[in-house]
């Protein structure tokens, strides 16, 4: 999903994003490459770097995938009021 609000991002970046250390993402990039719905990429300037976006596949999975987040909403049955407030405290938490 960050993915789907950056076009691209190095694998630092996304851990930063997702709490996840490299070498815990790594397999898992490795694992959408060869899905067909990223690309990996070394940086031109820094060949340590390692840039990640998304194929025309994981785009198309973006588009597939819009209407989740409102289903979601309806099965649980809570006010959009009550989900911003428990994404603010999961924020919290995650930030300690």
């Amino acid at each position: 999903m960050i993915l789907w609000e950056h076009e691209q991002q190095t694998v630092n970046q996304l851990g930063e994003k997702l709490y996840l250390d490299t070498g815990t993402l790594t397999p898992l990039l490795k694992r959408l490459e060869q899905k067909g719905m990223v690309n990996r990429t070394r940086s031109k300037e820094d060949e340590r770097v390692v840039v990640i976006s998304l194929t025309t596949s994981g785009v198309q999975l973006k588009e597939r995938a819009e209407h989740i987040p409102v289903e979601l909403v309806k099965c649980l049955d809570i006010s959009i009021e009550e989900l911003l407030q428990l994404k603010g405290l999961l924020n919290k938490i995650l930030n300690k």
